[in-house]
């Protein structure tokens, strides 16, 4: 796997790093303690393609060089170099061997059985997943029921697989082992923890 990185057509990160990754983290931390709530972030970040705005963002903030990355764009593609510079994670060959994965065509999700759920004595050392959609509808959907959520939340996620949701009902069912998503679309930001039970 090369490290050698293109400089030329390298895009910055944040405006203001410090500033912009704190923003963010807390900006995460809401979504996760509101699963289904659609968070809007303000990035002010160029992304290198096919990225968006909320994905790159959320990459310089949770992405540094103890979490191992796999991710389904070529390991040649700017997107690699971007994060290899900005991030410094390092690439893994298999889903099962990342900390973080990200996915950027929703549509493309490998069954969520392929990534780390975890094990019994350790289930906080599960994969998370960072998936590019194309949208969110709120208020229509799916229900979505758990910790964070009063009485339920409706939520359609624009771009995914059909077989996703069989895939998060097995995921739930194994708690407190699973992994957790985070969905990305333009700006904004949506969590599911694997607390999270999805109905139709």
């Amino acid at each position: 796997m090369t490290n050698a990185v293109n400089m030329s057509n390298l895009l910055p990160g944040f405006p203001d790093p410090v500033l912009g990754s704190q923003n963010t983290f807390r900006q995460v931390l809401d979504a996760m303690a509101h699963p289904g709530r659609v968070i809007h972030l303000d990035t002010g970040i160029q992304s290198p393609r096919p990225l968006r705005g909320a994905t790159t963002a959320v990459c310089l903030t949770l992405l540094d060089f103890e979490t191992p990355l796999w991710m389904d764009l070529d390991e040649k593609s700017d997107v690699s170099g971007w994060l290899r510079f900005h991030c410094g994670c390092p690439l893994v060959d298999s889903p099962f061997d990342a900390t973080f994965a990200l996915i950027s065509r929703g549509y493309g999700v490998p069954t969520l059985d392929q990534f780390n759920a975890g094990q019994d004595e350790f289930p906080e050392q599960s994969a998370t997943l960072i998936i590019q959609v194309s949208g969110f509808t709120s208020g229509s959907g799916r229900r979505l029921r758990g910790p964070g959520i009063e009485t339920f939340e409706r939520l359609e996620v624009h771009g995914l697989p059909d077989n996703f949701w069989m895939g998060w009902h097995l995921n739930q069912r194994i708690y407190p082992l699973g992994v957790d998503v985070l969905f990305t679309a333009s700006s904004t930001l949506v969590a599911l923890p694997r607390t999270t039970a999805v109905e139709e």
